[in-house]
């Protein structure tokens, strides 16, 4: 296969070999489907290219975050009809004393309706820990958004952050809900800044997998990191909530995405090490695991999936590593949220299984917090794909946050 420099092809001969594999990252798993014709049109020459010099942070960066540093319009990729996009380069935080910039996909309609426009914030699923493997860079960025005709008739803006990178190299804030929400958040204040937007105050959060833990700590950090943005609603779809049960219930995960946690841990948290925190012998395997792409290029999931099988057991030393353990709980997303939230789970979910996020919504419901709570039979991993039965009753829900209608009172779940 020639691959032109710079730009990778996705394969659905690669892609199908892969998703047959052992296991695939929640963004991966996305792409899911028994039909292959379906995988085929979603993935039909999606391309990737190398981070290009308005990546680089300029000189002098601004010690305030959420400062729009640059931006400039998408060129090359496939967007849905009747809507445009630009890249925007912006400043934030990981932490009270870690300084980082961060890239955003802006999406708005072509032709808007008049007046301020609701925001979406779109927070994705893992892609990997390194700017390159970053949705920003593909040719299909809006690629895992839901609903994306129906925002475009409705003439909202979608904000899709990269999450944050504190040096070029990575990683990013992998599963730190504090990083995760504080990019997303300063992405909205950057995006506010745009000429060639303008922007309502009230934004409703969508995530998915990754991107639902890192919607619902928006929603948890914004209050206090970002009281001026108006948070009008969180929507966490398939949401990594309790990290400790997930990956004691699913070894595969723990393999594959292990390595990931480990390395962004051990760059932002003082008492963590990569070597402690993996097991010995899944050490030189998770070395490399931890600096490859999740979905594209083709070939280094491909090249993931080979090596979780080249060790026996986890790769966490969660057992051993008690400071590990102690930070994963520390990021479980177990604080109030003031805005109305509502989690959506499929019931065939092979990746996040939908025990811990029964469990999770019961103990938040346990402690007080409003919530709708929705599953959706016959739904896997993918439940974000193009058609899912979720998109109607989401866009209906943010529309009535939109509407400022108040969500119902107490804890609510619905079957779909």
């Amino acid at each position: 296969m020639t691959i032109a420099p710079g730009r990778r092809v996705i394969r659905l001969a690669v892609l199908l070999h892969l998703l047959a594999g052992v296991v695939c990252t929640p963004f991966e798993v996305a792409a899911q489907s028994d039909n292959a014709t379906a995988v085929q049109e979603m993935f039909a020459g999606v391309t990737v290219r190398a981070p290009d010099a308005f990546y680089d942070p300029p000189a002098q960066v601004p010690d305030k975050p959420g400062v729009l540093l640059r931006s400039e319009p998408l060129r090359d990729v496939r967007l849905p009809a009747g809507m445009r996009g630009w890249r925007i380069l912006y400043t934030t935080t990981v932490n009270d004393t870690t300084r980082a910039t961060a890239m955003a996909t802006v999406f708005a309609p072509v032709d808007p309706p008049a007046g301020p426009r609701p925001v979406i914030a779109w927070e994705h699923g893992t892609t990997g820990l390194q700017q390159r493997c970053m949705p920003s860079l593909i040719s299909a960025p809006t690629l895992g958004i839901p609903a994306l005709d129906r925002i475009v008739r409705a003439g909202w803006v979608i904000v899709a952050s990269d999450y944050s990178f504190a040096e070029k190299g990575g990683p990013h804030p992998y599963l730190i809900g504090e990083g995760e929400a504080r990019a997303a958040l300063d992405s909205i204040r950057a995006a506010q800044q745009m000429p060639e937007l303008t922007l309502d105050a009230r934004t409703v959060v969508w995530g998915h997998s990754q991107g639902g833990h890192s919607a619902l700590w928006t929603g948890i950090a914004a209050p206090r990191y970002a009281p001026e943005i108006e948070i009008a609603g969180v929507a966490a779809i398939a949401p990594a909530t309790n990290l400790r049960n997930i990956i004691a219930m699913n070894q595969g995960i723990d393999k594959r995405l292990g390595p990931y946690v480990a390395r962004a841990y051990s760059r932002f948290y003082p008492d963590i090490t990569f070597e402690q925190a993996i097991r010995p012998e899944a050490l030189a395997a998770a070395r490399e695991i931890s600096g490859l792409c999740g979905f594209l290029p083709a070939e280094e999931p491909v090249r993931a999936a080979v090596l979780t099988t080249t060790f026996e057991g986890p790769a966490l030393a969660t057992r051993t590593d008690v400071a590990l353990s102690a930070r994963l709980a520390q990021n479980d997303p177990d604080h109030p949220i003031p805005a109305p939230l509502v989690i959506a789970q499929g019931a065939e979910d092979d990746v996040v299984p939908p025990a811990v996020t029964a469990g999770y919504v019961e103990e938040r419901c346990a402690a007080g917090q409003r919530l709708e709570y929705w599953t959706f039979a016959g739904l896997d991993h993918g439940m974000v794909k193009p058609g899912s039965p979720l998109e109607e009753p989401l866009m209906a829900w943010t529309a009535a946050r939109f509407a400022n209608r108040p969500p119902p009172a107490g804890c609510r779940r619905m079957s779909f």
